[in-house]
């Protein structure tokens, strides 16, 4: 067998760490991500098996691939990768990595609230560039504020426990609600009673056909003027020009971005020249503990894929 990690992987910090990989068979690791769409093809084209970072394996790549019969996925939402239909037709066997960095996910998201919220960024950037204007950064206090969670999965649960810890009270939807996910004394809500009850909406749903676009104008124009909003999920569950265009007229008080359409995005981008926006380089998984545990995870699905059986498959 032959397995190819084609964009490398953040979770593999030294060669010894592939060695379990090494017993199933070949192992090609290139470190980093492939120029253009013809190498990146040039380097799956042998693989029976991927390891997928954030390269794009959609119906033209997949249609070189004629070994390929097993990916896994670094992450949760494999669905903004991977051409799911088209791989299942071809006899492709997806899994992922669920529930390797819920805590870090979650302590990201609730940073970016606490940045966002209490102006850490711009107060950082107005002192680096020679200014004093502690009046200029009056912020909010979080202990009593309501906290929507869209999505409540692990990471969304996670983010539960620790809004809880500071206080705040917690409005959850999810697709699947059920009386486990009403924790730390969570309500269950509509998505239109979330959006105009909360004062930070914090984002934690899996991207899929089915939650593509779920976060629409008519949601966000729901938001209070004073509220803020936090995606930590991924960038295509949003009307991001939507959003942009409150934040410009003021109509949400700011948000917090750790993912985008474009990663890394294209020139201009709108939402990073917004003073009420604070964005990160999609860093909310990147923690050496989250790491250990995404590449632990993706060669157990490996290796139960190997022995016939089925571990983490989500097609």
């Amino acid at each position: 067998m032959r397995i190819v990690f084609p964009d490398g992987a953040g979770c593999v910090r030294t060669p010894a760490d592939l060695d379990p990989l090494r017993r199933l068979g070949e192992v090609d690791f290139y470190d980093g991500t492939p120029a253009d769409r013809a190498e990146l093809i040039a380097r799956v084209r042998p693989a029976d098996a991927i390891v997928l970072d954030y390269s794009t394996l959609d119906a033209e790549v997949l249609g070189h691939c004629d070994r390929l019969r097993f990916i896994s996925f670094l992450g949760i939402g494999y669905a903004s990768c991977i051409d799911v239909a088209e791989a299942t037709r071809r006899g492709i066997v997806i899994a992922n990595t669920p529930d390797y960095g819920a805590t870090s996910v979650a302590e990201h998201a609730l940073g970016m609230m606490l940045a966002l919220t209490r102006h850490i960024g711009a107060g950082f950037a107005s002192m680096r560039e020679g200014r004093w204007e502690p009046g200029r950064f009056q912020g909010i206090e979080l202990r009593g504020k309501a906290l929507g969670l869209v999505g409540l999965g692990p990471i969304g649960m996670e983010m539960a426990r620790l809004g809880a810890g500071i206080g705040m009270n917690l409005l959850g939807w999810t697709r699947r609600p059920s009386p486990e996910r009403a924790q730390h004394g969570l309500a269950l809500v509509s998505l239109d009673e979330l959006f105009s009850r909360s004062d930070v909406v914090s984002l934690h749903l899996s991207y899929t056909p089915e939650t593509a676009g779920i976060v629409s104008r008519a949601l966000l124009e729901r938001m209070k003027p004073g509220a803020w909003f936090v995606n930590t999920a991924r960038a295509r569950l949003v009307d991001n020009a939507a959003l942009a265009d409150l934040l410009r007229q003021g109509r949400i008080a700011g948000a917090a971005l750790d993912v985008h359409e474009e990663e890394p995005p294209s020139q201009p981008y709108p939402l990073l020249d917004l003073p009420n926006v604070l964005v990160t380089p999609h860093i909310g998984y990147n923690t050496a503990e989250a790491g250990s545990s995404m590449l632990r995870i993706s060669i157990a699905t490996l290796e139960a894929w190997a022995r016939g059986e089925r571990l983490h498959v989500v097609n």
